[in-house]
């Protein structure tokens, strides 16, 4: 078995990733002979993090890319408490605008918390927050507004709807975005206007240069908001 694994590694450090068979190709020219073995071993180095699964059958090194992640302020993790305690049946994602950063090209100052749910409770939430906060909230802004009144620098709070079936995940208890979930999102929702077009086609190209991105995810939820993935690849 080590011989497989080190072997896996040896060629997972050379590609940017790779499929089933074409490991299994190589693996094959270096006299090994049982497929069953290899893909037990993957399973193995995708558990410990050795690798990541991309898409079905697609791997690659864990080692060529980060992980992204979402940074939330002690005040976002108490307001994502709050909320939950208050609506406990409501979904939630919550995430600051600063998470989208590492991602610019002309880097534009967004310090604003934005608050995701479903919208049967979107405005009782919209209440709740500009009640018990003490901050700027707005509910749904479209472009106009967000480019003639709201400045994103300062920060505030947007409430908005949440996409059902939304790639999501969690960190310190709290439901977040995934990579995939914010790149698509960039190039539909209307408070992120400032940054489609060109700025949105660098971000994608930062965030392939620097993250791991699943793409079967990425397709996934592009479709189910009715964006053409080539659109943003």
């Amino acid at each position: 078995m080590d011989t497989y694994k080190n072997l896996i590694l040896q060629y997972s450090t050379k590609k940017e990733s790779f499929t089933l068979d074409d490991l299994w190709t190589w693996l094959s020219a270096m006299g090994l002979t049982t497929r069953s073995t290899m893909n037990c071993m993957l399973s193995r180095m995708v558990d410990k993090g050795e690798l990541v699964r991309i898409a079905r059958g697609v791997y690659a090194s864990a080692g060529h890319k980060n992980l992204f992640s979402v940074e939330l302020t002690s005040e976002e993790l108490d307001l994502a408490r709050n909320l939950k305690e208050r609506f406990p049946f409501a979904p939630f994602c919550i995430y600051n605008g600063k998470s989208i950063a590492p991602l610019q090209h002309h880097l534009s100052g967004n310090n604003m918390t934005y608050v995701e749910t479903d919208r049967l409770a979107m405005e009782s939430i919209f209440e709740y927050i500009k009640e018990h906060t003490g901050k700027e909230v707005w509910l749904m802004p479209d472009a106009d507004m967000v480019y003639r009144y709201i400045d994103l620098e300062k920060g505030g709070i947007i409430v908005k709807p949440l996409v059902t079936e939304a790639p999501l995940q969690t960190m310190e208890g709290v439901t977040v975005p995934t990579l995939e979930k914010l790149l698509v999102d960039i190039n539909k929702d209307p408070d992120f206007s400032y940054l489609q077009g060109a700025e949105a086609e660098r971000m994608m190209a930062n965030a392939k240069a620097l993250y791991i991105i699943n793409a079967t995810r990425l397709r996934r939820y592009a479709k189910r908001r009715g964006l053409k993935i080539e659109e943003i690849l």
